[in-house]
This record gives structure tokens, C-alpha cells and sequence, in this order.
């Protein structure tokens, strides 16, 4: 009897073991049932309206960043994948971050959530490149904050989206050189930059030591794996009321004096206005660059109450230019986003209808009850296949322009990202090295010197120098500064001799003016070629006549015009700062004779030289102030000039000089491409 119990409360025991862990299985899958129903939920796809020109993957709120697009011989279904990557990489870097890890989304947490984004974690570019050129500090170190911040965790200290003179030079986001760059609101606020990096960049950076110049001027090619992604971020100040239209952040908003100390810093309430997001994938080597804008910047369809950017009633407020400090800017889109259907007929189109896309987020994220249902994808960016897999600066891409009201501002019809970025290179001085699109690395310290270029006139060294100082200071003048002093000898073209001798004469691959009494064997006959410059690269009249050039029109010699003189002294004294009398270089570096195409050279144009001369060749005079050279029309060179009558001259100028501080980025032929382009263009006939 007491077996038969045992063995019948043994069952009972195993019976009621079964049914207890049954139990807690059921509740365990429930509840994770439960939250992957709440996963589900929370990643759900956004639904999707218009033509799309082949099966493409959906859209998702969700925290995963995509990896590449998808290549197609039909464009407009790139473009669409383009776009889709571009609104799946915004929302997944606009994730809430984990908490005490940089880059890492908190996956557990709703979208729609307060606090710091995954990209608002990475390392802003100054924690990367250090004033005495030393490693930074770990991926997970936290971002040093100046005194008098409290506790904020974000210091915005940049008030231009180019903020160094070397890329301000370089990138040309400015118009004019007499303005500031800096955006102003219409409240008078300056709008404030960032530039951060992911843990892939910021890796390779510090496996290379590339924040070191000493170390980077001497790599031989620069590749950053697929995965880098660089992120630039615009911020306005904002008020109580408008908070709930943006993104914000409360920041230690600071301004920096030129010797890097901090000033004036405030704790203020700033809301997102513009973030470009560039990305390298396996299908796009030379990145995908996408970009995205608040609503409210400007004037358009989904504008809430008045443009931050933009006053209507100020009638005479000149738009899109660069205004005195303190005087808002008056800004206004001049292309369009994207709002027209493709036809899956005509594969080369590369059309997407962009707004409809933005609709579509739109309302997802009303749904989600998200702040970021104030924000628009502008366009993206990509290169056109066949695509290298190696790093080039040799690629065609579409669309042609794309720009941000809130970063170039100023330069909006010119503005092609890629073709911009393409003149990136890196420290080293002396040959062209790509940087893979990043201008980020010339960031490097210590600042590494050119060998090859003599630098401006700053104090007398020797006693001749004591002597001549003021002809050797004014001819540097009428070198930079030519058309605007020598009015009556260069009344039309708008011109300087630095135009193509540049660094004022002192640089060797720019026809530099060190060693020229070896070439010509007196005085006279230099001043003969200096009236010559005057005659035809300048399309204007002669400073005087040299002994023995003498004419009936022009009888008075040289001796004695000080302008001359300043000229010649200032030559002069290139030889003296060079003192190598071995080196003779002349004119350009050797170029192959090549056949030039127009066409090409119009397509390289538009990408990567009408940022700096304008789509009309004309140059860059606003304000009345030389910016950037005419390479053609009115104000250029005339035809007996040597850049016209010798193409070869034209054609290795640019080649070793141009882009504007990227010399030696062009091939042979894209050089020749583009002097074939530029000399289809009319010019004045000599005077």
C-alpha cells in the first residue's frame, strides 16, 4: 500500500513538474512572442506609392543601417535604390543611441523617443586630428566638453560648414571672398556645424595614423573600407515654440578664436535644419552622398509657418548671397526636388519622384509620432556604372548638382558633391594623392609645408631685401591685385598675373617667375614678355616701352615707371628666396599631346571646375570683388594669348594645377578634354 502511494505521488509530482514547465514555456514564448510582435510593430514597413522600374527592397522604421544599392542598366531604378538607402540610412542613424556606447542603436528602444542619435555619438572631427598631430584618444572615450557647459555632451563650435582656410579655399562653398561664409537666420541666429565620423572611418584613420601629417604625407594611396560613413550636421538656434518641429539638442554653442581657444560659450536649445550623410559601399566606391533638410528652411509645399531662411516681404533682400555679420541670409532652393514619375522606358532618365517619397516617410512617421516627420530627403547622389573598384577620381555621376539650402548656400547651381569631393587629397605637398573624397585628413597636424612654393613676402632678410622692400611688396600687389590697380593698363579683362602664375609667381608648376634673368639676357627683354602679358593674357595695353622696343606709339622707356620696377624687383627677389640657381624649370610640367574632346570636357566642367568659374566660364565676382578667374567671354585672356594660341599650355596648366590646389588629379586626356572645351568658347581679339 505505502508503494502503490509512492509510486502514485511520484507520478503526481512528474505530472505536476510537466505541467508547471509547460506552463512556464507558454508564458516564455508568450511574452517573447509578445515582444517580437512589438519588434514587428515597431520595424514595420512603410508603405510605398509610385513607379518603381523593378523589384526593390522595402522601407522600414528600424535601426539597421543598409550596406549598398542596387545596380541596374536602368537608372531610374538605381536612383529609386539610391533613394530608398538614403531615407533607410537616415532613419536608422537617427535611432536613439544606446547609453555609454558610441555608434551602438538602442534596438530596444521605440523610434520616436527622446535623446542623443546613433551619429550624434561618433567622433567629431576634432577629436580626431589634435593640434600636435598625436592619436586620439579610444573609439568609446567621452567628447571633451569646454569649462562653463555644465553637463551637455555636445559642443558646436564651427560657424561655417567650411571652417579652416585651406578647405574654404579648396572647396569654394563661398562666393565671394570680402562676406562671411556663415548662414544667418532669419532671427539673426548663426547656424552652427559638426562633422563626425563612424567607427569604420575613425578605424582606419588610426590603423593608418593618417591624424598624424608627418605619417600621411608620405602614403601612397588612400581607400577607406566599404562601411565609412562621414556625417555633416546644420543647427539653428530655436525657441520653445518651435522645438517640437525639430530634432534638438541643448549644446555648448561656442565661438573659436583663430589660436583655437573657446569663447563666449552658451548652453542653448538647437534643432537640427540639415545633415548630408555620405557613404562608401561595394557598388559605389566614390560614395553614396545623400542629403536631407528640415522642412521649415525655406519656401516650399510642406513649409510650417514661416522659413527660417528666407523673409518674402524683404523685397529687395539679395538671395543666395553672402550678407555682412549680423544680416540674415535670404535663401531659396534653385533646384527642385525631384517630383516627376519615371518612364521605365528610357533607362537613362535616372528619375525618381523624390516628393512622393517624402510623402510616403511622411506619414509613417506621423504615425510614429516622430519629430523626424519634419524632415526631407533632398536627393542622392551617385556614380554612373561601369565603376571602378579602385580609387578614382575618374567617374561620371547623377544627378549632375545636388546641394542643401543650409550648407551650400551660396553655390547651389554649381554644387556637385562627388565632383567637389573628388579634389580631396591628402597632406602630402608635392604629388597629388587622393584622400577618398574626404577633405577631413588635411585636417592632419603638424601642417606640412610645400617644398615647391615660395610664400608670400612677410619681412626683409638680407640687406637687399632692406633696400627694395617697397618695390618687392608692391609688385606682390600688382601680381594679386592687377586688374583692380592697373585699371588703365587692364581696363576689360579682370584678371591678375597669380590668375595663371600662381602663388604669385612662386609656384614651379605654374610657369613661376624664379631664375627668369636666365631666359631672358637683359633687362629690357623681360620687361618686352612682362608687356606682352599685358598685351594678350591681360587683353589690355602696355606699362611702358623697354630701351630699344621703342615705336612711334609708345616712345618713352621703361627706366624710371615704378610699376616695372616693383614687378621685376618682386622677380627678382623669387630668385633670391629660391637661391637653387641648378633648378630651371619653365612653364608647366610635360603633358602628352593629346586629341581633346569638347563634350567630355563639358561634362568634366560641370562636375568639377564650374564651383569655382561658374556654369558660364565667367568667374566669380560678386560684390565686385575677384573670387575666381573668367576662363572665357569678356573679362578672360584674348586669343593671342599663350593659353589660347598654345593649347599645350592650356592643357598642362590644367593638369598640374587644377582643380584649384588638387594639380595633378586630372588624367592626360581629361586635361586636353577640357582645353578642348574651354578654347570652343569666344574670347576678345587682342586690342
Amino acid at each position: 500500500m505505502r508503494t502503490r502511494m509512492s509510486n502514485v505521488y511520484r507520478t503526481f509530482l512528474c505530472v505536476a513538474a510537466f505541467c508547471l514547465t509547460a506552463l512556464f514555456r507558454w508564458q516564455s514564448q508568450a511574452a517573447e512572442s509578445s515582444l517580437t510582435a512589438g519588434l514587428a510593430e515597431r520595424y514595420r514597413t512603410i508603405p510605398l506609392t509610385g513607379v518603381s522600374c523593378g523589384p526593390l527592397p522595402g522601407l522600414q522604421i528600424s535601426p539597421d543601417v543598409p550596406s549598398d544599392i542596387q545596380l541596374s542598366p536602368n537608372f531610374n531604378l538605381v536612383q529609386r535604390s539610391a533613394d530608398l538607402f538614403s531615407w533607410q540610412e537616415f532613419i536608422g542613424l537617427n535611432w536613439p543611441a544606446k547609453e555609454g556606447v558610441r555608434g551602438v542603436p538602442a534596438s530596444d528602444r521605440p523610434f520616436n523617443v527622446d535623446g542623443p542619435r546613433v551619429w550624434e555619438t561618433w567622433k567629431e572631427e576634432y577629436e580626431v586630428y589634435l593640434p600636435d598631430g598625436s592619436a586620439p584618444a579610444s573609439w568609446d572615450s567621452p567628447e571633451p566638453v569646454p569649462p562653463g557647459c555644465g553637463g551637455n555632451t555636445k559642443r558646436l563650435s564651427r560657424a561655417q560648414k567650411i571652417d579652416d582656410v585651406v578647405d574654404s579655399v579648396l572647396q569654394a562653398a563661398a562666393s565671394t571672398g570680402t562676406l562671411p561664409a556663415t548662414l544667418t537666420d532669419q532671427q539673426k541666429h548663426v547656424v552652427r556645424y559638426e562633422i563626425r565620423m563612424n567607427k569604420v572611418m575613425f578605424d582606419y584613420i588610426v590603423q593608418h595614423q593618417l591624424y598624424n601629417a608627418n605619417i600621411q604625407k608620405d602614403v601612397d594611396s588612400v581607400s577607406f573600407p566599404p562601411g565609412a560613413i562621414l556625417i555633416k550636421a546644420a543647427w539653428r538656434e530655436v525657441t520653445a515654440e518651435e522645438e517640437s518641429l525639430y530634432h534638438t539638442v541643448t549644446a555648448c554653442v561656442c565661438d573659436q578664436e583663430p589660436n583655437g581657444q573657446f569663447t563666449h560659450c552658451e548652453t542653448k536649445r538647437m534643432g537640427l535644419v540639415g545633415l548630408h550623410i555620405t557613404q562608401k559601399t561595394p557598388n559605389a566606391p566614390q560614395w553614396i552622398w545623400s542629403t536631407f533638410e528640415q522642412v521649415n528652411n525655406v519656401p516650399g509645399p510642406r513649409v510650417k509657418g514661416k522659413p527660417s531662411f528666407d523673409n518674402r516681404a524683404c523685397l529687395s533682400c539679395p538671395v543666395n548671397r553672402q550678407t555682412p555679420t549680423g544680416i540674415p541670409n535670404q535663401i531659396r532652393r534653385t533646384d527642385p526636388i525631384p517630383s516627376e514619375e519615371p518612364d521605365c522606358d528610357k533607362p537613362r532618365q535616372a528619375l525618381d519622384n523624390v516628393r512622393l517619397l517624402n510623402s510616403n516617410v511622411e506619414q509613417a512617421m506621423i504615425e510614429e509620432k516622430s519629430v523626424f516627420q519634419n524632415y526631407q530627403l533632398i536627393n542622392t547622389q551617385w556614380p554612373v556604372p561601369p565603376i571602378s573598384r579602385q580609387p578614382t577620381t575618374v567617374f561620371r555621376v547623377l544627378p549632375t548638382v545636388l546641394a542643401n539650402t543650409t550648407m551650400e548656400s551660396f553655390v547651389q547651381p554649381t554644387s556637385s558633391c562627388m565632383g567637389c569631393h573628388s579634389t580631396a587629397r591628402t597632406v602630402n605637398p608635392v604629388a597629388f594623392v587622393s584622400a577618398d573624397f574626404s577633405f577631413t585628413l588635411n585636417n592632419a597636424r603638424p601642417a606640412v609645408k610645400n617644398p615647391n612654393v615660395i610664400p608670400p613676402p612677410s619681412q626683409p632678410a638680407t640687406s637687399w631685401d632692406q633696400t627694395n622692400w617697397t618695390a618687392i611688396i608692391r609688385g606682390y600687389q600688382l601680381t594679386t591685385q592687377t586688374y583692380e590697380i592697373l585699371t588703365n593698363n587692364v581696363p576689360k579683362a579682370k584678371l591678375h598675373c597669380s590668375s595663371c602664375h600662381l602663388d604669385a609667381g612662386g609656384n614651379m608648376a605654374a610657369a613661376w617667375w624664379v631664375n627668369l634673368e636666365q631666359r631672358y639676357t637683359n633687362l629690357a627683354s623681360l620687361q618686352n614678355r612682362i608687356n606682352g602679358c599685358f598685351e594678350r593674357s591681360m587683353n589690355g595695353y602696355p606699362l611702358c616701352t623697354p630701351q630699344g622696343f621703342a615705336t612711334p606709339g609708345n616712345p618713352a622707356p621703361c627706366t624710371g615707371d615704378t610699376n616695372m620696377t616693383a614687378l621685376t624687383t618682386y622677380m627678382s627677389w623669387l630668385t633670391e628666396q629660391w637661391n637653387n640657381s641648378s633648378t630651371t624649370n619653365r612653364g608647366f610640367p610635360p603633358i602628352a599631346t593629346l586629341k581633346g574632346n569638347s563634350r567630355a570636357g563639358e561634362s568634366i566642367f560641370v562636375q568639377k571646375c564650374a564651383v569655382c568659374h561658374n556654369l558660364d566660364g565667367q568667374g566669380r565676382y560678386l560684390d565686385n570683388v575677384y573670387y575666381r578667374p573668367a576662363l572665357w567671354g569678356p573679362n578672360s585672356f584674348n586669343q593671342s594669348a599663350g593659353m589660347f594660341s598654345n593649347p599645350g599650355d592650356l592643357a598642362a596648366f590644367i593638369r598640374w594645377n587644377m582643380p584649384l590646389g588638387a594639380g595633378g588629379m586630372l588624367t592626360d586626356q581629361e586635361a586636353w578634354n577640357l582645353e578642348a572645351y574651354i578654347h570652343s568658347k569666344r574670347r576678345p581679339k587682342k586690342p
